[in-house]
């Protein structure tokens, strides 16, 4: 349809397991965004360290944390913005990690529309730049990446299990 076949993939609420992980190697994907975690990573598969990177997502979303200790609608785009800006400050003289913020077109795009934008200004405002995926990927790349088995965990304000990053490197990449 594009021209050119696909080059990243990113599963619906982080539902992924090994068999599909495997398909985006098999398949030559550059990138995915299946997981939740920290920093960029190549999953460990059974045959190996795969070729395709995890850009995990690192924020929570806006519906996470919605109506936690009273969170209301006016204050989530402060809220994700703290936590943006509390990770860029940890992260002060190391290496900075990237952060992904996922947003679902239903919410964000039309009933939290007026949030997210709200959070848009305060990053730009931050200085923050605001990128494709691709350009994430571009940019992990700059380093070495740690191999990490993905296993199935829970996220706090997000119902049932999901793709998580484990948290120690398996092997080096």
């Amino acid at each position: 349809m594009f021209g050119f076949l696909p080059q990243s993939h990113a599963a619906a609420g982080w539902q992924i397991n090994a068999h599909g992980l495997e398909l985006e190697r098999e398949h030559g994907l550059r990138y995915a965004s299946d997981t939740r975690g920290g920093p960029p990573f190549y999953p460990v598969l059974a045959q190996g360290v795969s070729s395709c990177a995890q850009l995990p997502t690192t924020l929570p979303t806006f519906d996470e944390i919605l109506g936690i200790d009273g969170l209301g609608e006016s204050g989530l785009a402060d809220a994700v913005f703290r936590l943006s800006a509390a990770a860029a400050a940890a992260e002060a003289g190391q290496e900075s990690r990237l952060q992904v913020f996922t947003l679902h077109a239903e919410l964000e795009g039309m009933r939290l529309l007026d949030a997210f934008e709200s959070l848009l200004v305060k990053w730009r405002e931050a200085g923050a730049v605001i990128t494709r995926m691709a350009k994430i990927h571009e940019l992990a790349l700059q380093r070495p990446l740690p191999a990490r088995w993905v296993v199935m965990g829970e996220v706090a304000g997000r119902s049932g299990r999901l793709a998580v990053q484990s948290a120690s490197a398996a092997v080096s990449a």
